[in-house]
Order: structure tokens, then C-alpha cells, then sequence
């Protein structure tokens, strides 16, 4: 067992064999943290043969997708994974929710989460850009346009994420940057962490008999998560191998496309953004359901599971998001105005 002496440091040697069950977590939480370690392989990949400087950017794009040996399909599997693991970790977010495993010893495992969703987001967002096609310099100059919006500070900050009033190559350095040194540094610490917590508290939640079977993790638990990465992976893998990451023209300041809309993990607030007050949109309503995840651990103590109040408050939330959402794809047209997608 010496060999593993590193695996079981973030690992339990022995596990309740009701821990098992695919149906309690569903896998999320590890497809999650393959798919990161996907993202941190192919973007070394893809940055060996990048170059962040506004027209080399898009070229260096085009010469990874032509030229270079399965470069096309690293950059699919870079493209897809990002968009994957952001549906993937909002569904480990509701899983851990709805089974009430965020409460006692298990609050520091909760929000540690909250930062590696933060952190999916900011990946997404800052890679978004390095493409330096109309897609991308007009989805993340709409984004940073809600930015003023925010009192007190919100044009404070849109300067600092740009590097002045607009998105510029001052951007594409700045995004280049915190996408590939100071995000995937804080993701790794962030995630091992989490892990780490995750012991700690006692592993997955389950309910305590008087008597349950207790199993070896090599190879009872390792042999089911490998197996279920295998599949993952080859979801991924062949989603990538069919289907290309967009690549449209080279960004061009001074020509708007008919239809501007910011990266699909923050279409509902451009959204919001049509139907209510500005501050309202950005602020008051992100704002509270900010602060409501973050006090969840200390809702309904006394019996450590969410309250029917607290899962119609979640389930609101969540229905607003997945609705607009789905608005700003597919029932948003020319103009923002509203059409049907058939």
C-alpha cells in the first residue's frame, strides 16, 4: 500500500459501501475535477503555439486548427470542456443542495465550491476572449459593458479587468494572464482543498445505520471512478472530434454584429438587463442570491436539510436563470428582439 501513500492523503483508505451508489452524487463532483485537469492539459497544449497580441492572436488560432497535429481537436476538447464543466458544477452545486451535505464540519467544503464556481466562470470568461474573433470581442464587450452599471465601483472595475474604457489588446494581455498563470495556480489549491474538506467532513453524506458494510477504495471506489472517467472522457472526446469551437472573422472594433450577446454563463443578466432597472438587474437580484448560498449553512440547522422554503427559494432562483437563459439563446434575434428558434 506504500505506492498510494499520496492518493490516500486525499483519500480515505476504506469506505461505507452505501457510499457507492452512483445515484448519491451522480459523479458530479468528479467528472468536475476531470474536467479541469482536461482544461490544464489541452491549454498548455494550445499555448505552446499561441500568441496574445491582437492580429497574431487570431492567426496563431487559425494556424493551431490547420497546421498543427490534432490541434483542432485540442482546441475543441479546450472549448467544450470549459462549456461542460460550468453546466456540470451549477448540477454538483444543486446535488450537494438538495442532499443538505453543507452544514457543521462540511460549511468550509460548501464554500470552497462557491470560489471553484467563481472560478469556472472567470476561466470561461477570460478564455473567451483569446480567440480575438467578432464572436468573442463583441460577447466580452457586451459583458463588461454592464460593469458601469454597478454603484460606487462598477466603472472602477471595468477599467481594471480591461486595461482602460474599452476591450483593447491591453485586454487580450490581461485575460491571457489570469487565464493561463494565476486561474489554473488558484484552481489547483482551490480544488485539492476541496478535496481535502471533503475528508475531513467525513466524505460523502450518507445516512448512518447500525450496520453497514465497509469496503476497500483500491479497488472498490477507484475501479467505479475510473470506469466512470473513461466515460466522460470519451463523451468529450468524441463531442470534439464533431463539432468545432465557432471561429468567426477577426475582431473588428469599428464593425458590430447585428446580434451582440454576452458568453451564454451571463446571457441572463443581459437579459435582466432588457426587463428591469439597471441596478436592479446586477445588483439587487445576483446580490441576494449571493448572499443567500452563502448563509445557507446557517438555514435549518436543527435538522441539517433545506426547508421547503429554502428549496422554493433555491428552485426560484434557478428557474429564472434557466429561463433567461434559454430567452437569450434561442428566442433572441437580430437586435435582441424576440423570435422563434424554428
Amino acid at each position: 500500500m506504500q505506492n498510494y501513500n499520496f492518493f490516500f492523503h486525499i483519500r480515505p483508505r476504506k469506505v461505507p459501501g452505501q457510499a457507492l451508489r452512483f445515484t448519491l452524487t451522480y459523479g458530479l463532483g468528479g467528472a468536475a475535477a476531470l474536467m479541469i485537469f482536461v482544461q490544464l492539459v489541452t491549454g498548455l497544449l494550445l499555448n505552446f503555439a499561441y500568441e496574445p497580441v491582437s492580429v497574431h492572436a487570431y492567426l496563431s488560432v487559425q494556424h493551431i486548427q490547420t497546421e498543427q497535429v490534432y490541434g483542432k481537436l485540442i482546441r475543441n476538447l479546450h472549448h467544450w470542456t470549459g462549456h461542460f464543466l460550468v453546466i456540470v458544477i451549477y448540477l454538483h452545486l444543486l446535488r450537494v443542495f438538495f442532499s443538505g451535505a453543507y452544514f457543521g464540519c462540511r460549511r468550509r467544503s460548501w464554500y470552497s465550491g462557491l470560489v471553484l464556481l467563481l472560478l469556472v466562470l472567470l476561466a470561461n470568461f477570460t478564455g473567451y476572449l483569446l480567440p480575438w474573433d467578432q464572436l468573442a470581442f463583441w460577447a466580452v464587450t457586451i459583458a463588461s459593458s454592464m460593469l458601469p452599471y454597478i454603484p460606487v465601483f462598477g466603472v472602477f472595475l471595468q477599467k481594471l479587468i480591461l486595461g482602460g474604457a474599452e476591450v483593447s489588446e491591453e485586454t487580450l494581455h490581461i485575460f491571457h494572464s489570469f487565464h493561463t498563470t494565476l486561474l489554473p495556480l488558484t484552481f489547483l489549491f482551490c480544488m485539492f482543498y476541496h478535496f481535502w474538506r471533503i475528508r475531513k467532513s467525513g466524505g460523502i453524506k450518507i445516512k448512518k445505520q447500525s450496520k453497514q458494510e465497509i469496503l476497500p477504495v483500491i479497488p472498490e471506489l477507484m475501479t467505479r471512478e475510473l470506469a466512470f472517467a473513461a466515460v466522460v472522457l470519451c463523451f468529450l472526446l468524441l463531442f470534439s472530434m464533431f463539432i468545432d469551437a465557432p471561429l468567426t472573422a477577426i475582431a473588428n472594433p469599428n464593425l458590430t454584429p447585428v446580434s451582440v450577446k454576452a458568453p451564454w454563463y451571463f446571457l441572463w443578466l443581459q437579459e435582466l438587463l432588457l426587463h428591469m432597472q439597471p441596478t436592479l438587474a446586477l445588483c439587487v437580484l445576483p446580490g441576494a442570491f449571493a448572499v443567500f448560498l452563502t448563509l445557507l449553512p446557517f438555514i435549518d440547522q436543527t435538522t441539517e436539510k433545506p426547508s421547503k422554503l429554502t428549496k422554493l427559494i433555491m428552485i426560484t432562483f434557478v428557474s429564472i436563470i434557466i429561463i433567461l437563459t434559454i430567452t437569450g439563446i434561442w428566442f433572441r434575434g437580430d437586435g435582441m428582439k424576440l423570435v422563434l428558434p424554428w
